[in-house]
């Protein structure tokens, strides 16, 4: 049941790709992109009170977290901005009026989140850090992911994690880039023990960031599974 939603929205995509309009352009970009592709499923999921019922009141929660997600990433907010070509697109943008005040809140860099809504933006903002995991440049979104990280206070138990050499992912490497194209700075020296917390916070934040999409994604692969 939950994958239907999405199934019906790509074969309504595919139908009417030949019109490309910009919203249907925007609707394939996000699908096709990881991490916009997943926030888009869970707008489908956690905004389908919204989206198939009465004009609603309030914004659900489930809405509210996955429409931050989106708006997260470029082909989100294109998703957003977009001019439709039908009444049934338009009426899609409508209902979602409800959500705007509370989502454009969340997404203001000076403003403090939950860590729910954090991990929802981490997972989806996993494209734009990918640049800095491969060594290239720490962008601007990516270090918006990872300053919303370093708010929250409930993210404690993540900053004491570090490389023990057993991940499944390059974390010295991604340790070693994060620092040096997000801090401007070397590295410090890997703690030698596995009860020694790290002492430097540019090495918490890699490990919590990290941490957090891989975290963010095993959950929403087990609700959807």
């Amino acid at each position: 049941q939950v994958m239907l939603p999405l199934v019906a929205m790509a074969v309504w995509c595919v139908l009417r790709v030949a019109a490309s309009s910009s919203c249907e352009e925007a609707r394939l970009k996000c699908a096709y992109r990881t991490g916009c592709g997943m926030a888009l499923q869970n707008y489908i999921v956690g905004c389908s009170s919204v989206l198939h019922g009465p004009h609603a009141s309030s914004c659900p929660e489930s809405c509210q977290h996955a429409l931050i997600a989106l708006t997260s990433t470029e082909e989100g907010q294109d998703l957003m901005t977009c001019t439709c070509a039908d009444e049934f697109c338009e009426e899609t943008k409508r209902k979602v009026e409800i959500c705007r005040p509370t989502v454009l809140l969340a997404t203001r860099n000076e403003t403090i989140v939950n860590c729910r809504i954090a991990e929802w933006i981490c997972a989806a903002d996993a494209l734009f850090c990918r640049a800095m995991f491969h060594g290239k440049k720490c962008t601007h979104r990516c270090n918006n992911s990872i300053s919303i990280l370093r708010r929250q206070e409930k993210a404690a138990k993540l900053d004491t994690c570090h490389c023990d050499g057993r991940e499944e992912y390059n974390c010295a490497g991604i340790r070693t880039n994060m620092a040096r194209l997000c801090f401007h700075k070397e590295p410090d020296p890997q703690p030698p023990a596995l009860g020694d917390p790290p002492e430097n916070s540019a090495t918490i934040l890699t490990h919590s960031l990290v941490l957090v999409q891989l975290i963010a994604t095993l959950l929403r692969w087990v609700q959807v599974t």
